[in-house]
């Protein structure tokens, strides 16, 4: 039963990299562009515990989604948004139709970047001794 797990696993695997997608999820194939002010800056919790970070982007076809990454991956390397700030995102766009942003640029500059090419994040993932991946050792807050 273990090998009929395994090779279904690597199976759904081989397939998403044949079309694009990541281990992680991010699907190179629908990888788009957007350009507009932001809208809102949104904070949202996961099951986790983690707290990620969303842009509401002004576009002309209407309101997008964005999910960037974890707070203390962003706010750890000074990275900041306002509402009203021009920005472009280029990120995967997913089932639901929110993106998963791969860079951020303002003022024509890449001014963030939150994935690899492939979509692997570069924010620590959890281990156990950092259990929300913010790169700091410490016991889980609950």
């Amino acid at each position: 039963m273990k090998s009929l797990i395994l090779a279904s696993s690597l199976l759904a695997i081989t397939a998403g990299l044949a079309f694009g997608q990541s281990p992680t999820g991010y699907n190179k194939v629908t990888e788009t562009t957007l350009n507009g002010p932001i809208r809102y800056v949104l904070a949202a919790a996961s099951p986790d515990g983690t707290v990620g970070v969303h842009l509401e982007i002004k576009t002309p076809t209407g309101l997008v989604r964005v999910s960037l990454g974890p707070a203390l991956f962003i706010a750890s390397n000074n990275y900041y948004f306002f509402a009203d700030e021009q920005v472009s995102v280029v990120g995967a766009k997913t089932a639901s139709g929110e993106i998963w942003a791969r860079t951020v640029s303002k003022d024509g500059k890449t001014f963030l970047t939150l994935r690899d090419e492939d979509g692997t994040p570069r924010w620590q993932r959890a281990t156990e001794d950092d259990p929300d991946g913010c790169g700091v050792s410490h016991a889980p807050i609950r």
